[in-house]
């Protein structure tokens, strides 16, 4: 929360902020945005900073009533709190002595103006600036400008005030009176810039622009805001937002800005819903559970008791049924919500848990053999046969003890991991032709029963060290490294970029797979281990990694993921209505746009071409189906090649997702408003096998088929967000902005650790919590000893 000091109204619709955001303050450059949220359900909005004071650590806002979101943050007045500042965003502005500059900014461009203008002069330009709005009250910010500029024109639309005319009069007529301009820069509304640029490049000036775009995350997690630049698609909030004006596709960035204009007039038209307070209470999630609270027995044993394999009860258990019963025994079946009614609700879990009795049956399928394969196969290396065997003796807590012992997240696990590919893979049951026991069924019993049992133990935590570390990112990686360092002692503290703790299992994982309170439950298990956490700051924006050395932190571990999301670079691709799984994702999930009450939008669909083959492919799909489009499914392999857990693939044909393989996207056609309408999509076939093992796709000449549809959601894989790493001195990086580690999962700067996704490129849920296992030990060993 961050509050407001002072509020200042230039004209009916504009207003000037000062808000309490010290972080970005003292680190915000020229050029540099934030992303503002009001209310719990709000939209992301970016804003350019205008101003800051370090002293008092306050930034300077400049806002238009336009939308819904800029007029719920119109509303609020000083002493009020905006509920998320992040920031600074965006490459700062390109500032050096160029000689005579132009800056033209336009209506609320001038108050982003400002600080470049300041900054200019400060590097010895000759600064020349043409500040304009329709009429006099519309001119911001007359003083402050002049006051850093060697020349002032002011241009109102009516003359009303200053000169007649519009900005790029009054750039002509510093053209004409200077001997040579060397640089311009102009900001204001996309149509003033266009036409300034073309004026500039008549005379050959080179012109920056700022091109603040529709965003969801601003730090380059979703793609919503690329842009066809030189050519070539760039993201505004990474690669920019200041761009060379006349490399833009200013045609494609007024079509992309009206992408949502008919969902927010509609948002607008029902102004009053949005500051209903009742609708900042969250919508219930329903996380079913058939677990029966029964005689409920809380265990004091000490794990050493709970994992020995030659306890007394132990021993007894194996005695008590022989192998060839066990593996008699057929392998329970997870009970499931109805697919057409699941198909309905974004909120139900599809997989409904199972019974005590269904529990305690399958634990007594495991062998609890004497070399158990099966934690070999777990990237945590969970006791898997010790916890079982605690189920099958009734004592469900000390299974879910046994879990938490090397498990940060065992009722996430229990959901989302590839256990069919991991620990059940090794399981001595295949061996014999028969199925494995189901591991991943067991650990989410367990985690489930003790969480709504109420009786939730805390691992031992050792006595405080008095060392305190950081945790970048507050995904599956950052929690595991971050539970196991609360273990030891340290005192830890997670950084997390966006408004809600749970990185990829909040925003990636809709809730009919994974309900958002499961992840809050665990997420406060480890804030009651004395975790601390922190949203919006991002590390290497709000704070430097040397900031962080000069506050004691000994040592850094980065769990920020691969949150960059990748495009097939085909014809088309930018149309409207064309997004990433990353952006659709988390809209939905993160943001709950489909939510009649939440201020984000997302336009409905009819026809939805869903491109990929993965669990994300899926996620987004089967979301898509409960958002009431008819969906298509397309992928450029075979369905046996498909990398998506087969439950997912079971559970999206059986809510009637129709799957289209050995085709893959060539181009899209959009409409005469920018939106696509049809995706055409080569035929393919199988050839040899490539490095990843499976059968190469390979075109077939001339066969192509075209669909019509209306929107697009592209799951084509992730890579590392250079955000992060690239804002670190001296890290080595390795392929496509990855962090380089040892098999410690220590960096090239020896403070510095890292896993997970950022590391991998690309990894599960449970790949990344061992990454976050290895470099908390790997961490403490190096702290402690």
């Amino acid at each position: 929360m961050n509050k407001i000091i002072n509020k200042k109204q230039f004209s009916e619709k504009v207003f000037l902020f000062e808000i309490e955001a010290p972080l970005i303050a003292k680190s915000r450059k020229a050029g540099n945005f934030v992303i503002v949220r009001v209310g719990k359900r709000g939209e992301r909005m970016p804003l350019t900073i205008a101003d800051a004071d370090i002293e008092r650590g306050t930034i300077t806002l400049v806002v238009q009533k336009v939308g819904l979101s800029s007029i719920k943050l119109c509303n609020l007045n000083t002493g009020d709190y905006v509920t998320d500042v992040v920031g600074p965003l965006g490459n700062p502005t390109h500032i050096e002595k160029f000689g005579t500059v132009i800056c033209a900014g336009g209506g609320v461009g001038v108050a982003p103006m400002l600080p470049i203008i300041k900054a200019l002069k400060a590097a010895g330009n000759r600064v020349l600036s043409v500040i304009a709005g329709r009429s006099r009250d519309l001119v911001i910010l007359e003083d402050e400008v002049r006051a850093s500029s060697d020349e002032l024109i002011v241009m109102t639309d009516d003359g009303s005030y200053g000169e007649k005319g519009l900005v790029t009069t009054g750039i002509e007529k510093f053209i004409h009176q200077e001997p040579k301009i060397d640089k311009a820069f102009a900001i204001g509304p996309p149509i003033m810039m266009k036409f300034s640029c073309l004026l500039t490049q008549k005379y050959n000036i080179p012109t920056d622009v700022s091109l603040n775009t529709i965003m969801v995350d601003g730090t380059g997690m979703c793609g919503a805001c690329r842009l066809t630049i030189g050519g070539k698609t760039k993201f505004v909030c990474i690669d920019g937002p200041e761009f060379d004006g006349a490399l833009v596709d200013w045609d494609e960035m007024f079509k992309r800005m009206g992408t949502f204009k008919r969902e927010e007039q509609e948002e607008l038209a029902h102004f009053e819903h949005h500051l209903d307070s009742s609708a900042d209470t969250d919508i219930a999630n329903k996380a079913h559970n058939s677990v029966e609270l029964q005689n409920i027995n809380p265990t004091d044993a000490p794990i050493e008791v709970l994992t020995d394999s030659k306890a007394e009860w132990r021993m007894a258990l194996k005695k008590s049924m022989k192998p060839k019963e066990r593996m008699s025994i057929e392998r329970v079946k997870m009970p499931e919500l109805d697919p057409v009614y699941r198909a309905t609700t974004r909120t139900e879990e599809v997989n409904i848990g199972l019974t005590n009795e269904m529990a305690l049956t399958e634990a007594k399928r495991c062998l609890d053999c004497p070399k158990p394969s099966c934690v070999e196969g777990c990237p945590v290396n969970i006791d898997i046969p010790s916890f079982i065997k605690n189920i099958e003796r009734g004592q469900f807590l000390a299974a879910a003890k046994v879990l938490k012992n090397t498990s940060a997240l065992p009722a996430v696990c229990g959901r989302v991991c590839p256990q069919e590919k991991q620990c059940e893979s090794k399981c001595v049951h295949l061996k014999s032709g028969g199925q494995a026991v189901a591991i991943g069924y067991l650990e989410r019993f367990a985690a489930d029963y003790e969480r709504e049992s109420g009786n939730i133990s805390m691992p031992e935590i050792a006595p405080n060290n008095g060392i305190k570390v950081a945790v970048v990112g507050s995904g599956p990686a950052g929690l595991s490294f971050a539970g196991d360092m609360a273990k030891r002692g340290f005192d830890v503290y997670v950084f997390e970029a966006l408004h809600e703790v749970g990185g990829v299992l909040k925003y990636g994982i809709p809730e009919f797979r994974l309900p958002n309170r499961i992840v809050d439950v665990e997420i406060e298990n480890l804030s009651k281990m004395g975790v601390h956490f922190l949203t919006d700051i991002i590390v290497g924006k709000t704070i430097s990694v040397e900031e962080l050395e000069e506050q004691n932190f000994k040592g850094i571990f980065i769990g920020s993921g691969a949150g960059l999301p990748n495009f097939m670079n085909i014809p088309g691709e930018n149309a409207i209505n064309i997004m990433s799984s990353n952006e659709y994702l988390t809209r939905v999930n993160l943001m709950d746009a489909a939510n009649p009450t939440a201020d984000t939008p997302i336009n409905p669909a009819r026809n939805v071409l869903v491109v990929g083959g993965g669990n994300t492919a899926m996620d987004s799909c089967r979301t898509a189906k409960r958002l009431g489009a008819n969906v298509t499914l397309v992928y450029r392999r075979s369905e046996a090649e498909m990398p998506a857990r087969l439950e997912e693939v079971k559970h999206a044909k059986e809510e009637g997702i129709n799957f289209l393989t050995l085709h893959n996207p060539i181009e899209y056609i959009a409409d005469e408003n920018g939106a696509v309408k049809q995706a055409v999509l080569q035929v393919m076939e199988l050839g040899d096998p490539d490095a990843s093992g499976r059968r190469s796709p390979i075109p077939v000449e001339g066969k192509t088929v075209t669909l019509d549809i209306d929107q697009v959601v592209v799951a084509v894989g992730v890579s590392p967000n250079p955000l992060v790493p690239k804002s670190i001195k001296g890290l080595e990086l390795g392929k496509k902005n990855t962090i380089v580690v040892n098999e410690q999962m220590q960096s090239s700067r020896q403070s510095i650790f890292a896993g997970g996704d950022i590391v991998r490129g690309g990894a599960t849920v449970i790949l990344a919590m061992g990454d976050g296992r290895r470099a908390a030990t790997s961490m403490a060993e190096k702290l402690l000893y």
